[in-house]
């Protein structure tokens, strides 16, 4: 009888699974189709022929392991007007990727109380944590909210608070001390406690009302040192204090540093300027980037059971990184697979569909 439940319960998980992933796949299609307008728009000229749609039909089917993951590829094909093996559709990311990568505690990064902890990293802007309804510091020393309010406001006259698994300018708020008093703790769940970040100038020029902030994705194949492999940054826009899934300007970077040519909003429109400095994009040299990603490597090796990371981070106006979170259990690359990729080719990522394959540790 226990037989029989475990392999009902396993049937039924896997047709959740496939449900889950199907509609994903829809969403996929969606997300590739105005990908591909807005593109047309600007290059008609890489509007794909019937033939190269079916030689990636083909392609995501024999490579990849179903045609679901086609849409994204002829998306990617026609950002950059041709077809290029090794590219990883974000569905596939999800079904086949992140299961096999970072595994079942990929949510670790969701607990922001223990980044800092986790990394040993001095280049946090954290002040204190609020868990389970008591206040702390960075070392965790217990505070009542009248000392938490004194000890914070005496490092910063503004508070920046992020709960716990917020995201895309989720979860976020920004207080001074008269704000504190009357916050409302107890409604939320956890959340971390952050001085403001005063970004380089060179970010700010974009746009002073939010900071910038840049992606750098490391991986950390098994046995070896963790290495970036794609980074792309996001730009917020006048009049809104935080960079929002709504609000955001995406904007490729090259291995060196350099900005790409376009940056992609919500809706996937291409642009060659910051629509409000009216700054083009295009060869623009992030300062402090080999310093930025070095550091993100060295943290990675610190953290050694993920095999990618998400990190986002600023150059600021002292000339130093500052890491305001990591990202473990969704530490997205559709944007960088889409302007500067593929950017995973020294990965075995493209052979995890298949249920017979092996990973090997390579010396």
């Amino acid at each position: 009888m226990s037989h029989l439940f475990q392999t009902l319960k396993k049937q039924i998980k896997g047709f959740s699974a496939d449900r889950y992933f199907q509609k994903q796949a829809k969403n996929q299609e969606v997300i590739a189709q105005k990908l591909i307008r807005s593109t047309l728009k600007v290059h008609p000229e890489h509007r794909l022929s019937a033939f190269q749609e079916r030689m990636i039909d083909a392609y995501a089917k024999e490579k990849l392991g179903s045609i679901r993951f086609a849409p994204m590829l002829q998306a990617y094909s026609v950002y950059q007007g041709e077809f290029k093996e090794g590219w990883i559709p974000d569905n596939y990311f999800e079904q086949h990727v992140l299961p096999r990568t970072n595994g079942f505690h990929n949510t670790i990064s969701d607990l922001r109380q223990l980044a800092k902890r986790i990394l040993q990293a001095d280049d946090m802007p954290d002040l204190g944590y609020y868990v389970r309804g008591c206040w702390m510091g960075v070392n965790n020393q217990l505070m009542t909210k009248a000392q938490a309010k004194e000890f914070f406001f005496s490092q910063t006259p503004q508070i920046i608070v992020k709960t716990n698994a917020s995201m895309r300018g989720e979860g976020f708020y920004r207080l001074n001390a008269d704000d504190f008093d009357h916050f409302e703790d107890w409604k939320l769940m956890d959340f971390v406690i952050q001085r403001p970040i005063q970004q380089h100038e060179w970010f700010g020029r974009f746009s002073r009302d939010s900071v910038a902030t840049l992606r750098i994705t490391t991986v950390k194949p098994w046995g070896k040192a963790a290495k970036k492999m794609a980074a792309f940054m996001r730009f917020g826009r006048d009049g809104v204090d935080r960079v929002t899934a709504s609000s955001r300007l995406v904007v490729g970077v090259t291995p060196s540093g350099k900005l790409d040519r376009y940056s992609l909003d919500s809706d996937w429109n291409l642009s060659q300027e910051h629509p409000d400095s009216k700054i083009a994009w295009e060869g623009l040299q992030l300062p402090g980037f080999e310093q930025m990603v070095r550091r993100c490597e060295d943290l990675h090796d610190r953290e050694a059971t993920m095999e990618i990371i998400g990190w986002d981070v600023i150059w600021d106006q002292n000339n130093t990184m500052q890491l305001m979170e990591w990202n473990t259990g969704y530490p997205g690359i559709v944007h960088s697979e889409i302007t500067t990729g593929p950017n995973f080719l020294e990965t075995d990522w493209s052979e995890l569909w298949n249920p017979n394959y092996k990973r090997v540790r390579k010396s």
